[in-house]
């Protein structure tokens, strides 16, 4: 299974509540940006998960234009800052016993890490600036490893 996990892009920093954080001008440009790149590997998501908060629900909707229609998007309760790591990848286990190929995860700091953490140990937890994907590849046993963590600085012009 691949599974790639991207953090939302930069949201502003004062709002009623966390939750409802929006993203900036340059948040949905590198949002847009890195879902470019996305479409340029040619990906095909079977199944998109996506935090509740407004930030990540608006990368998702910055990104999905570029990608072919996905039928199965989930808003996920869990996918929040402090969210459950361990109750994401059980998902994310079960979407693939499910025969989900490709995921793509929306979510927040620390919790992108903490997945990537859980599902590649030897990877350990990287710290993702906004908007940055990570690849990672699981097994049928679940055993994963980090295959790469794309930053929208080191894309080119898209």
């Amino acid at each position: 299974m691949q599974i790639y996990i991207m953090r939302h892009g930069q949201a502003e920093m004062m709002a009623e509540s966390d939750e409802k954080r929006e993203l900036t001008l340059l948040g949905r440009l590198e949002s847009e940006k890195m879902a470019a790149y996305l479409a340029q590997c040619h990906l095909c998501f079977d199944a998109v998960l996506v935090s509740p908060y407004l930030r990540a629900q608006q990368t998702w909707d910055s990104v999905r234009p570029f990608l072919p229609e996905v039928k199965n998007v989930q808003t996920v309760k869990y996918l929040t800052p402090s969210g459950s790591a361990h109750k994401t990848v059980n998902k994310v286990l079960a979407l693939q016993a499910a025969g989900v190929d490709k995921l793509l995860i929306v979510s927040h700091l620390p919790l992108v890490g903490y997945i990537v953490g859980e599902l590649a140990p030897a990877a350990g937890v990287p710290a993702f600036s906004t908007s940055t994907v990570g690849h990672v590849e699981i097994d049928s046993s679940g055993f994963g490893c980090l295959h790469s963590l794309t930053t929208v600085s080191q894309l080119k012009e898209i």
